[in-house]
Formats: C-alpha cells, structure tokens, sequence
C-alpha cells in the first residue's frame, strides 16, 4: 500500500491547486455558514449553515476506513467539477464574480460546501486517528494543533536570507495560521451556536482558503509538522509522505 501511495500528498496539493487560474476565481463562495469574509467588494451576506452530512458521525467513520485511492478520486472530481463551473466564464459568458457568488449562484455552495468539504475531508481522514483518552479527535482539532505548531515556529524564526520559494512558504504559513485564529474568534451565537461546531469551523477554514487562492498551500502546511503528524495520523495515511 505503501508504494502505490507514495507522494499522494503532493498529489492532493496539486489537485487542490486546481491547475488553473481558476482557484482564485473559486474564491467567491462563502460567506458559508459563518465563514470568513470573501473577497473585498462583496455583499453577500451570510448563509444560514447548512445540515451537517459530510464530516461527521458515521460518515467521519466511513471516511476513515475507506480506501486512498477512493478518497483521492473523490476529491479529483470535486475539483473537476470546480473546474468546470468556472469555465462557463468561457463558454457562457457568465463573470467569474456571478459564478462564485452563492447569492446569485447556488451551484456553488453544493460545491464548495458540499462535495469538496466533504471530498477533502474523506482524504484527511484516512488514516486519522480519532479516538483520543476522552471523547474523539476532529479533523479541525488537527488543523489548529498544525496552526499552533506552525505558528511556534514562525516565532522562533529562522534564517534571515530567505529563497523566494521559502518566503511564499512563510506567507501562506502566516495566513493559514491567521486564518485559523480568525475562524475561532468568530462570533459562537452562544455555547451552543453553530460556529462552536467544529464541522463548521472546517468547512469555514477550507472556504477561507479558497478565497485567498491558497487552500492548496494551507493543505501542505498543515501536513508539514512531524510532531502533530505523529499525533494525529497512523503511519499508512494517505497524507504522509512515505
């Protein structure tokens, strides 16, 4: 198994990717369920949060036993299908700003929202291991712990001379830990509001990456640290290097 996935995590960087220009385009879709900001100039306002069916439950357990080579396909076609819908700005002449606007345009919220959260979540869960002493990890609980380790390190510094290729790393790994900070301080609409759900968090982090055109590089971020790795995923997961 081990051989057949090796370098899948670049591979699931570069699907994310998109390979077209489209990414940023793609960016429009949330103000899902109490997501970040989308681009400026938008006056969306928010969605109400949508049933929770991608990333939790049984479906997280499934996700979790399902094999890589699914999983990856899945994802491949929800950006496919991202792909796709942004290419009407070609063919129909619809504006990249209508085609991601999930006022305007509700086939994006099923995607973004819907098939790639649900999509990317299966891949980040193969492997993972959720039971903890006390209750059950989460995909987000992995993803602030990476946002923590990452931001330690930041702090710590490094060398002063860096390549270009380290200091578009360094950004995305200051915006992706930014981002995390920011999906956390959002207003909880009380203990019991629905962005105390961590399914809503992630799917929020992942809308916030698509409207900085850098999901992709947030992807391999958070797969960056050996330690949190180490912590949250067996040895045979999908989104380790082997």
């Amino acid at each position: 198994r081990r051989s057949s996935m090796s370098g899948a995590k670049s591979w699931i960087v570069d699907v994310l990717g998109l390979r077209r220009q489209s990414a940023r385009a793609q960016a429009q879709p949330p103000a899902l369920e109490g997501a970040l900001p989308a681009s400026v100039g938008s006056r969306r306002a928010p969605l109400q949060p949508a049933p929770q069916r991608a990333i939790n439950g049984s479906s997280a357990r499934l996700a979790n036993t399902s094999s890589p080579s699914e999983a990856l396909e899945v994802l491949r076609k929800a950006t496919a299908a991202l792909e796709t819908h942004f290419a009407q700005e070609g063919t129909r002449g619809i504006a990249a700003e209508v085609l991601g606007n999930d006022q305007s345009n509700k086939e994006i919220a099923v995607l973004v929202r819907g098939q790639l959260c649900t999509a990317l979540s299966r891949v980040l869960l193969h492997g993972f291991k959720s039971f903890k002493l006390i209750g059950r990890y989460h995909i987000w609980d992995f993803v602030q712990q990476a946002s923590i380790s990452t931001r330690e390190r930041l702090h710590k510094g490094g060398a002063s001379t860096k390549s270009a290729d380290e200091q578009q790393r360094e950004r995305a790994e200051q915006a992706m830990a930014a981002a995390v900070e920011a999906v956390n301080s959002l207003d909880a609409g009380g203990e019991g509001g629905p962005v105390n759900n961590p399914n809503i968090k992630f799917r929020s982090f992942v809308c916030s990456g698509l409207n900085a055109g850098l999901l992709h590089e947030w992807i391999g971020v958070i797969n960056a640290d050996k330690q949190t790795m180490n912590k949250f995923y067996k040895a045979w997961a999908c989104v380790r290097d082997h």
